[in-house]
């Protein structure tokens, strides 16, 4: 009868450390993200607004917003960072992959765009930005069928549809307002 009941309690000690040992490793499987987890991930953030001459321009769509016009503070402009790809093989090797990422202030109220920078990237993008000073004078007027045409529309585009980059500031609410306007803190 002893015999028994150790050879009970064993089968039931293996079964539960066996139970434990499949949970943790869901648990480990689901936690470490994986390679096809990262891909939807990166689609998800890089959505495509055009291919030209060559090129693949994404909107990195977690990195877009609306921002008050530098010294102005009257107008809401669109802050959005475009990845650029090349997409022909011309012969040219680089690992990891070389891209672009271009910085653009896009101002729908006057349909004007302003280009700031753009780096040239060969993996982790570094933070050390050499961007030309804001200016008033450094808005352009959009050239029909021009790329920043199609970058500007595209980019508009994208925030509506999936209502990404928060509100363009239009729609205040009436505490917002008297802060603003009234300068009356509530």
């Amino acid at each position: 009868m002893r015999k028994l009941t150790y050879i009970c309690v064993l089968g039931l000690l293996i079964s539960l450390c066996s139970s434990v040992t499949v949970q943790a490793a869901e648990t480990d499987t689901a936690q470490r993200p994986t390679k096809s987890s990262q891909e939807q991930q990166q689609k998800e953030r890089y959505v495509l607004l055009l291919r030209d001459n060559g090129y693949a321009y994404y909107l990195d769509t977690k990195n877009v917003h609306w921002i008050k016009i530098p010294y102005s503070e009257t107008e809401n402009i669109v802050d959005a960072w475009i990845r650029v790809v090349k997409m022909d093989d011309d012969g040219e090797y680089s690992y990891p992959p070389k891209y672009f990422l271009s910085h653009y202030y896009i101002r729908p109220k006057t349909r004007q765009i302003q280009f700031l920078s753009e780096l040239e990237v060969t993996g982790r993008p570094d933070n050390a930005i050499a961007e030309r000073p804001y200016s008033s004078l450094h808005w352009e007027n959009l050239v029909p069928g021009s790329i920043e045409d199609d970058i500007y529309h595209g980019v508009l585009k994208v925030m509506e549809e999936k209502s990404i980059g928060g509100s363009s500031g239009d729609n205040m609410s009436l505490r917002d307002a008297v802060e603003e306007y009234l300068r009356i803190s509530l």
